[in-house]
């Protein structure tokens, strides 16, 4: 039994399935449909695929477990079977539609028929072959010649620098918050105020002197006893003279008064003020404060020492003035750096406009206070002027465009703006200078500057290119292979290259 088996793929479309069945060379063809397979999924095909059969005089049958090919296939009369192997064993019921004519195949069954069509290196056999060999090797001999050309044929590489010349200018610019785009006739910028919270601290010495009490005044006092019982005497027991002003002591002990009328006991006492007014006379303290008083009396009998004075710093007004200027200084030196910090990268504080407008002080000591130093500490808003630095920049452009002669142009990325720090305020505006300057070089026409250059002596060369532009120092001519002396003859060999300016 002549069985051919086909297996087609997923891709396939019914007419390539046509094919297939033309150029089998079975009775009997075993076509081996996928899952999912694009031919066959249709009625129709299945009929068309019936047709072709009995056209082609061969038997078809499908193996296949998809389920819509097993529905599909019985319709149009064409056997399913689940494996290659059953359809191989199986007899097929096949009966060719009646009146349906059948075509002469052009296959191997029909030898006498013409050959399908051949691609022409096919039908020339080895002459065909050495044609495509022939023209590979000529194509890669004009590859090699090409390459070969370029490098012997001569080529150069020309770097010139042009001169550039410098631009620039001094305006007085207004800084406005009151508008929103540039006024180029007026010299006016927008400009925006800006506020922040700051605060201070300032320590000065302090410069005036005075005299202020140093030590303080000891001695010994004597209690005694009134009501013949034992009394405590606490440390910290004040006494104090009753004449003239009044200086109180305390005891530094704490001493017993022995039972007994007129018993007594000696303790050693301190002037509570410090200075020469606590050296007492013998006999002029006699007074005891406190619920002792009805127990005991006290007096001194020798006099009380060594109460001083000495020099002192003490605040004053002068301090106080001092103390304001150093940190307002500070003050404002901070309040810029805060506000630039505060701004966004392009924006420019103007130093002259920041402002500090004081909220409270704070001191440590008042004036007269003895103390070698004073601080001062201030809470303040600090307030200034910005403007956009790309504003100056396009104020300043504009106005050096003008001033740029024919035949140069602006070299890019050479344009630079100084603002003067000194500037002055009007109202709520700021008017300052500006100052900017840029590079501008020749415009360079490539065809122009190199034109008849091509086979000129080097030397003659660089004569040629310096006299069309005007250049920062002679041009730099490379040649390829570097024993030539002359531009290439090719112009299309010459290569240009501009740099820039440093």
């Amino acid at each position: 039994m002549n069985d051919q088996i086909i297996t087609l793929d997923k891709n396939d479309t019914i007419l390539q399935v046509h094919s297939k069945i033309e150029w089998s060379d079975g009775r009997r063809i075993i076509l081996v449909v996928p899952r999912g397979a694009r031919a066959l999924d249709a009625e129709h095909e299945m009929r068309l695929l019936r047709r072709w059969a009995d056209e082609y005089d061969v038997q078809v049958a499908l193996v296949s477990t998809a389920y819509d090919v097993n529905e599909l296939a019985p319709l149009a009369g064409l056997p399913v079977y689940s494996s290659v192997e059953k359809a191989e064993s199986s007899e097929w019921r096949w009966q060719h539609e009646v009146g349906k004519s059948v075509l002469a195949r052009s296959t191997p069954l029909d030898p006498d028929e013409p050959k399908p069509y051949k691609p022409i290196l096919d039908r020339l056999g080895l002459a065909g072959i050495k044609l495509l060999l022939t023209v590979l090797l000529f194509g890669v001999a004009v590859v090699i010649l090409a390459g070969t050309a370029s490098i012997l044929v001569p080529s150069a590489r020309i770097t010139i620098v042009p001169e550039s010349i410098l631009i620039s200018e001094s305006a007085e610019v207004i800084l406005d918050p009151a508008v929103t785009t540039i006024d180029h006739i007026n010299a006016i910028l927008p400009a925006a105020n800006y506020r922040e919270e700051i605060s201070g601290t300032v320590t000065v010495n302090t410069t005036r002197q005075a005299t202020a009490p140093a030590e303080h005044a000891t001695g010994t006092v004597t209690f005694s006893n009134l009501q013949g019982t034992e009394a405590l005497i606490p440390m910290g027991t004040v006494v104090a003279t009753t004449s003239g002003l009044t200086q109180r002591f305390s005891t530094t002990i704490t001493s017993t008064l022995p039972a007994g009328f007129n018993a007594r006991a000696d303790v050693p006492v301190r002037a509570i003020k410090p200075g020469p007014e606590g050296n007492v006379r013998p006999l002029q303290v006699n007074f005891i404060e406190g619920p002792l008083s009805a127990q005991a009396r006290v007096v001194n009998l020798n006099g009380m020492g060594g109460g001083s004075i000495k020099e002192v710093n003490i605040v004053s007004f002068d301090d106080r003035a001092t103390a304001r200027t150093e940190l307002h200084a500070a003050l404002k030196q901070k309040s810029l750096q805060v506000l630039q910090n505060a701004a966004e990268e392009n924006l420019y504080v103007v130093p002259a406009s920041v402002e500090v407008i004081v909220l409270g002080e704070e001191w440590d000591h008042l004036v007269d206070d003895p103390s070698d130093t004073l601080t001062l500490k201030i809470d303040a808003v600090a307030s200034g002027t910005y403007a956009d630095l790309r504003d100056f920049e396009s104020f300043a452009e504009r106005r050096l465009q003008g001033k740029i002669p024919q035949g140069y142009k602006m070299l890019p990325g050479t344009l630079r703006v100084e603002a003067d720090p000194n500037a002055r305020t009007e109202g709520s505006s700021v008017i300052l200078r500006v100052r900017a300057a840029l590079l501008a070089t020749p415009i360079i026409d490539q065809s122009k500057l190199l034109q008849d250059l091509n086979d000129l002596p080097l030397a003659k060369a660089s004569q040629e290119l310096q006299s069309r532009v005007d250049l920062a120092k002679p041009p730099k001519i490379e040649i390829t292979p570097s024993w030539w002396s002359r531009m290439p003859f090719l112009g299309f060999r010459t290569v240009l290259f501009v740099e820039t300016p440093q």
